[in-house]
């Protein structure tokens, strides 16, 4: 299991997210792209990141490695799937999903 560092956890607690994951098969093609944003509720091993889903306001659960999140330049982020702008997010992380026979989760 990956280890969580509880200091990053502790700054990114209320903190506005922006997420790409995006599911690829067995050949590495692209067949489904996801956006998530949202502010962080919880962080932990069972779970992974939680964010409260800045659209409906439910739990989406993102992977618990918090070295991919990265500090988000200022400005307004495109939602191409969800046709909306999210301003100022805190953190950016991007994920690629492939079916297990092809190695699990990327974190690039």
């Amino acid at each position: 299991m990956i280890g969580i560092d509880p200091g990053k956890a502790a700054k990114m607690i209320g903190k506005l997210v922006l997420a790409g994951v995006r599911f690829c098969d067995t050949a590495g093609r692209t067949i489904d792209d996801r956006q998530y944003f949202g502010r962080v509720l919880r962080i932990n091993a069972d779970e992974g990141l939680v964010i409260a889903s800045g659209v409906d306001g439910g739990e989406n659960h993102l992977p618990p490695d918090l070295d991919p999140y990265t500090r988000a330049e200022p400005g307004d982020y495109r939602l191409r799937s969800m046709d909306l702008t999210v301003t100022d997010p805190d953190y950016l992380c991007t994920w690629h999903v492939h079916p297990q026979e092809c190695g699990g989760v990327d974190e690039s």
